[in-house]
């Protein structure tokens, strides 16, 4: 008992800290999907109930809306079949000897009274017996009873011939009881000893003695086996098939006869009556259909760790799509059993969710709904069939032509596809099955319409899930990466090196996320706006600054430090406030991970003279990557920061750099909690090689024309007219317009393979030539983990007035930290 007390708190204690989990809240979502699509079911299936009595004529016809056993008349087909079996029989030892010994016992008691009349006096011929006489020798007779006037022949018979008859029976009767006389079948035994001693027997002897006394004596020697009779019987019963009226099947007709109580009887079975029970098993059933079909649909999302089952969000639109699907149905149903658009739900979760989930959830629905169709006071196989197989056609093509593409061209196209797949499907079935195809045809057209009904709807609802939930749909992110966005927008006019860098992680992103399966468009998302933050204080960021002047330089390093890992809670805030999608904000809070900014921190330990420094002041309060596209541009975020600081690189030495670069990422642990596989990263680096290749190409070094080959200097006008024309020309994409210098000597024209691509030698000052600028000295190589937090360092040019600094940033605190920080 007492382990039994300590177990149950300790129970209750795992149910209650259960209860406040994301899981306890997503398997809540789906016992509550379960119960509404179970009564939306039962709702749809549940027939329609008359008021019907026996001997009303039906003024409605009524099929069974399942089979149904007809009692009335399958009992009286079994009663005639019982009654129709033979009675068996056995023989019965001793009764041959019972029979003669009776016979002998009678003969004896007749004979008294015979000798009772000859001790009467006047005893003749034509006497005539008192009521008296006649009544004492009919109490000498025990064994049978004679009526008056048998009496009276056996008093007028003489001895000779009552022992004659008495010899004749018992040697005929002794012979037939030899024999079988079969139960029931004893008059039959009579007549026959009659028949045979009748030619020796006084006729009013033989029908006044003889056939009372046979009566009275013959027994059945063969008698029916009760036990074995009883058994045959209810063999034969079994035997005959039960009177069923089929699915579909008339009950009653219309106007025709009267109603019986046999159909009562069934009608009430199904539940068809209003002043009878229901039929709760059908209820039970559609229940419990419900149940399994959600079960499984739950089991695969888990098996296969599909979209909706980790995810609280998309667990919840499954539900709500599922739901508004069924009702869908179940309302288009009372217009045709083949008008129901199925194929919504898989055109919306694939659009929302993804396609594994809206496989998995279209051929679930597509189970329900084709139940669904069957249901009622009409039901068929072949409409089960029918929209069963189309039904999961069509979500199938749904959900594989837009995965990845919410263009509403696409959905069209689709919507098209879905409605000739549907067609297909019944006139294929229609070729089967039936000689006649117009008879097909209409249903061919109710399901066609149903799934074009679907893809009008999708196109109605998709914009309002994706504003409702704030979805990363595909096309909610194309309008993301508009640059009229108004964060975008911001970003170009308010930081712009900051921006510059974020379209190259986006390039980067995308070409990574496309090699490892992963999703492109979001990946590009994410890497334009993984800085935003960078916009609350964007001159504090070396990539922002217009001169060579570094506000750190004289910051103390935590101050500086606290500045730059600000910029990761500044974007989430300010993702959060202009509502992008909480994959995005995801990849804003997680593009640092937890990482240090080494080199304030390095700084810090020169600075600290011998004292200890706390590496934790100096990292990012964000978590390291959860998902291939945070990982992706955290990884492209460090790499590009860091190969912009290689002076002409080489592709070999741009690829070795960025796999140290990820190889610091990896030994950091900043990767571990991304789903990112060993050959994923291979990929990463090999596409981001390929892209920065492309832009650190090697151009050929054009010299500029000698101060003494231009004979003509343009005026101001001049030069203006000359650059207004290269600059339309650049926008329309055509080659830069050469206006003609008026002068007398023909121009020298260099040929291509004398161009030399040596730095021609600086000109002596002359009037209108352009001063060449030395290039600044190679800066000392920087350490490795230095390289790996360049992003992070964001240099900046001004003097940092810390009156201008938050608080928050100038004393960072855990408990600042974690108010200020993401939550993901």
């Amino acid at each position: 008992m007492t382990q039994k007390k300590k177990g149950l708190p300790a129970l209750f204690s795992r149910l209650r800290a259960y209860a406040g989990t994301p899981s306890a809240l997503r398997l809540l979502i789906w016992c509550v999907t379960t119960v509404l699509c179970a009564c939306l079911f039962c709702l749809a299936i549940s027939p329609v109930r008359y008021d019907l009595r026996v001997g009303m004529v039906p003024n409605v016809t009524i099929a069974a809306t399942k089979d149904v056993v007809d009692q009335a008349a399958t009992e009286k087909s079994r009663a005639a079949a019982a009654a129709a079996v033979s009675p068996t029989y056995m023989y019965q030892e001793g009764v041959s000897e019972t029979v003669l010994q009776s016979l002998e016992q009678v003969f004896s008691q007749l004979k008294a009274v015979r000798q009772y009349g000859d001790t009467l006096p006047d005893m003749s011929e034509n006497r005539v017996f008192t009521p008296d006489e006649l009544a004492y020798a009919q109490s000498m007779l025990t064994l049978i009873s004679l009526r008056d006037y048998q009496i009276t022949t056996l008093l007028h018979t003489s001895v000779e011939d009552l022992d004659a008859l008495y010899s004749s029976m018992y040697t005929v009767t002794q012979n037939t009881m030899n024999g079988h006389v079969t139960q029931g079948q004893e008059s039959a035994a009579v007549q026959s000893i009659l028949q045979i001693i009748g030619f020796r027997v006084n006729p009013s002897l033989l029908q006044n003695i003889a056939l009372p006394v046979l009566n009275a004596c013959v027994q059945a020697n063969m008698v029916v086996d009760q036990e074995s009779t009883d058994a045959a019987r209810e063999q034969a019963k079994e035997a005959v098939d039960p009177v069923i009226y089929k699915q579909g099947q008339n009950i009653v007709v219309k106007g025709e006869g009267r109603i019986t109580q046999g159909q009562i009887e069934m009608l009430s079975a199904l539940g068809l009556l209003s002043h009878e029970g229901v039929d709760v098993n059908m209820y039970l059933g559609g229940a419990l259909l419900v149940t399994l079909v959600m079960l499984c649909m739950l089991l695969v999302l888990h098996h296969k760790q599909f979209e909706a089952y980790g995810d609280t969000v998309k667990t919840l639109l499954t539900g709500i799509v599922f739901v508004l699907t069924l009702a869908l149905c179940v309302l288009c149903r009372l217009i045709n059993p083949y008008f129901m658009p199925v194929a919504l739900a898989a055109l919306l979760l694939t659009a929302l969710c993804g396609v594994n989930t809206a496989l998995v959830a279209g051929v679930a629905l597509s189970l329900l709904a084709s139940s669904i169709s069957a249901g009622g006071n009409e039901a068929y196989v072949e409409q089960m069939v029918l929209s069963g197989v189309s039904g999961i056609s069509a979500c199938v093509i749904a959900a594989c032509m837009m995965n990845g593409h919410s263009s509403r061209l696409r959905a069209l196209l689709t919507g098209l596809a879905m409605c000739a797949s549907s067609f297909l499907v019944v006139w294929a079935y229609g070729l089967m099955t039936s000689s006649e195809i117009s008879g097909i045809l209409p249903y061919a057209f109710w399901i066609t319409g149903g799934t074009a009904v679907g893809t009008v709807l999708f196109l109605a609802l998709q914009p309002l899930f994706e504003t409702v939930f704030n979805l990363p749909t595909p096309l909610k992110l194309l309008e993301l990466s508009n640059p009229n966005q108004p964060l975008l927008r911001r970003l170009l006019l308010e930081a712009p090196g900051t921006y510059h860098h974020s379209i190259i992680v986006a390039n980067l992103a995308e070409a990574s996320a496309e090699a490892i399966g992963a999703n492109p468009l979001l990946a590009r998302v994410g890497g334009y706006y993984h800085d935003v933050g960078k916009l609350k204080r964007p001159l504090y960021f070396k990539e922002n600054q217009m001169n060579d002047a570094n506000a750190h330089d004289h910051t103390d390093p935590q101050v500086s430090a606290a500045i730059v890992t600000a910029h990761v809670r500044d974007g989430v805030a300010m993702a959060r406030q202009y509502r992008l999608p909480q994959a995005v904000v995801s990849i804003i809070a997680e593009h640092h991970g937890d990482t240090p900014v080494m080199f304030f921190y390095h700084k810090a330990l020169q600075q600290a003279n011998g004292r200890p420094v706390n590496i934790d002041d100096f990292r990012y309060d964000g978590h390291p990557p959860r998902t291939k596209e945070a990982a992706i541009v955290m990884l492209c975020d460090t790499i590009e920061a860091a190969v912009r600081t290689m002076k002409t690189p080489t592709p070999e030495d741009i690829e070795n750099f960025i796999v140290k670069l990820v190889r610091g990422k990896l030994e950091d642990g900043q990767l571990s909690d991304s789903p990112l596989t060993l050959q994923d990263i291979d990929r990463i680096c090999s596409a981001c090689t390929t892209v920065l290749v492309g832009v650190f190409h090697e151009r050929i070094e054009y010299p500029d024309m000698p101060a003494a080959q231009r004979t003509h200097v343009p005026s101001e006008a001049e030069k203006e007219q000359e650059q207004a024309a290269e600059l339309q020309q650049e926008e329309d994409g055509a080659p830069p317009l050469i206006v003609p210098e008026p002068t007398p000597e023909p121009v020298h024209v260099v040929e291509p393979e004398k161009i030399s691509v040596a730095e021609p030698e600086p000109e002596p000052e002359k009037t209108g030539a352009l001063p060449l600028v030395a290039p600044p000295p190679a800066a000392a190589p920087v350490p490795i983990d230095d390289l790996l937090s360049l992003q992070e360092m964001g240099d900046a040019s001004l003097p940092v007035d810390e009156a201008m600094l938050p608080d928050a940033l100038l004393k960072k605190t855990d408990a600042s930290a974690e108010k200020d920080g993401d939550t993901l």
